[in-house]
């Protein structure tokens, strides 16, 4: 989903030789995606980092990290989801997955509830919650 480039690679050296740093990333899909804001503590030094991510199961994964603490979660929508002409970038109260159904098959959909109120679904095609089946709270 993000995609990086070699002229975007800067000459830092931090922490491993294998990672590496770069000035830019190019979103290769016009998909919503996520900004985590969280604390990182390795033990002694507590820092912040922010994550980007591409599909809302990892945020499972840094919840389940003990060394991280998200502190805010915002999602980054595409104008197509949030029913305006420009991408918008809110802040996340609850992502949850539930099922829908189609004439001849099921389908997963994500809801995300922001905390001005306002509810986005991952597909265009939905526009309320009595559609969805078996929701299941992935992040509150």
């Amino acid at each position: 989903m993000f995609q990086t480039h070699e002229s975007a690679k800067l000459p830092i050296f931090w922490k491993d030789l294998d990672e590496s740093f770069y000035s830019y990333a190019e979103l290769m899909v016009n998909s919503s995606w996520f900004y985590a804001d969280c604390k990182l503590t390795d033990g002694v030094d507590t820092v912040t980092s922010t994550y980007l991510l591409s599909m809302s199961s990892q945020i499972k994964d840094l919840i389940n990290n003990p060394d991280i603490s998200i502190r805010s979660i915002y999602i980054v929508s595409p104008p197509y989801l949030n029913g305006t002409e420009y991408w918008h970038m809110g802040p996340l109260a609850k992502v949850s997955v539930g099922k829908i159904s189609y004439e001849d098959y099921e389908s997963n959909i994500e809801i995300y509830e922001l905390k001005s109120g306002e509810i986005l679904y991952s597909s265009s095609d939905i526009d309320s919650h009595e559609q969805i089946e078996d929701i299941k709270v992935v992040y509150s």
